[in-house]
């Protein structure tokens, strides 16, 4: 039944997305790049990062945001903490601390840790999954709403409920006031960044594998990627031009199948625990039950770095087109899986991997154009 709607697709509809997954090819070829990155610090499910105005990285883990410094990130300090886990962070150009909190909202922490802002609604629907924000030279604050059904905990479950998308970009002010919407219907949007000119909003869509350029101006949108080979997360501007891209998890063929198969998808959400679906993950975990082992293993527990991905670790550098320049990864042998935040400071990327609860830094070689 599958393969005939297919077939019907591809006549009457030829245009639709045949989730066809492009190969890590060009500037997404592998190489052992990030899992070559030195370790500097571990955390318990660290999720994002942020420089903050006094010279210290700032790093969310869980309900609590550590403040570290430290060439190593080696002396944390709690401060603040929030009554569910905390994901992205960005420092605001008045001394806010910008902070999503998961099914509360956006919350915004002056320099000493107190709360002084919050937004937690919009037209009256709850912001209960904040997954990346930006903000623009003139303090605009830029938040991506992932879902109006699940909070960003709940990604796989909202990947495999393959709803039409139901996410949205919003806009306010560095205080979190006057909050507006900019775009509606995004299927999972999961990363925002403002571009050089500051005259867009580069927003990546993890469930549609696709980065867009929306105008600041009157919000029409410029389509520049269609499909990536993962599913795009948080985005930052590079000093040398383009953008990085952190992607938490590769597409498989496999997963792609079954999102076409909504009575075997159902069936399994219903009956099998959330951690041994046929789906990606963000790594750090293994369970003799998973699926998709034979594929991945060689002999000994030694896993093949070619085998087709259940979790890996890609963050990858493109142009304004939103073509790869280049790439880092973490195969799947490899011990920094499902990057959730990237930032370029200085001569230095950072990657955080939820995945296996780490902060680790590439150093970049101005020589080779910005090449880590």
């Amino acid at each position: 039944m599958s393969l005939a709607r297919d077939i019907i697709d591809r006549v009457f509809f030829p245009n639709r997305d045949v989730h066809a997954i492009p190969v890590l090819d060009g500037g997404f070829s592998p190489n052992q790049r990030l899992e070559q990155a030195e370790v500097l610090a571990s955390f318990e499910a660290p999720d994002s990062l942020a420089l903050g105005p006094d010279g210290r990285l700032y790093v969310s883990a869980g309900p609590a945001i550590h403040a570290c410094s430290g060439s190593r990130l080696d002396k944390p300090e709690i401060f603040a903490r929030a009554e569910a886990p905390v994901g992205a962070l960005r420092w605001t150009g008045d001394g806010r601390l910008l902070a999503a909190v998961d099914g509360r909202g956006l919350h915004a922490f002056d320099r000493g840790g107190k709360l002084v802002a919050r937004l937690d609604a919009l037209g009256g629907v709850p912001l209960r999954c904040v997954t990346a924000i930006a903000v623009a030279a003139d303090g605009t604050v830029y938040a991506t709403d992932g879902s109006r059904h699940n909070e960003a905990a709940q990604w796989l479950t909202d990947l495999m409920q393959n709803r039409r998308g139901s996410g949205r970009l919003i806009a306010a002010a560095s205080d979190l006031s006057n909050p507006r919407l900019v775009k509606d219907g995004l299927s999972w949007p999961a990363g925002v960044a403002i571009g050089h000119d500051e005259k867009e909003v580069l927003v990546g869509e993890a469930w549609a594998h696709g980065l867009s350029a929306v105008s600041r101006a009157d919000g029409s949108v410029r389509r520049l990627v269609r499909n990536f080979v993962g599913y795009p997360g948080r985005i930052c501007r590079s000093a040398k031009g383009g953008y990085w891209v952190a992607f938490f998890a590769l597409r498989t063929q496999l997963t792609e199948f079954i999102l076409r198969e909504p009575i075997f998808r159902m069936k399994m959400m219903e009956q099998v625990p959330p951690d041994l679906w046929i789906g990606p993950t963000l790594g750090g975990k293994f369970d003799y039950r998973e699926p998709t082992q034979i594929g991945r293993i060689k002999k000994l527990g030694i896993q093949k770095p070619w085998a087709p991905p259940r979790s890996y670790g890609l963050v990858a550098r493109l142009d304004e087109q939103g073509q790869a320049l280049e790439s880092l990864h973490s195969r799947v042998s490899g011990n920094l899986h499902g990057i959730t935040d990237v930032a370029e400071i200085g001569a230095t990327l950072y990657a955080v991997s939820k995945g296996h609860g780490k902060v680790a830094s590439v150093a970049l070689t101005p020589a080779a154009g910005g090449r880590a």
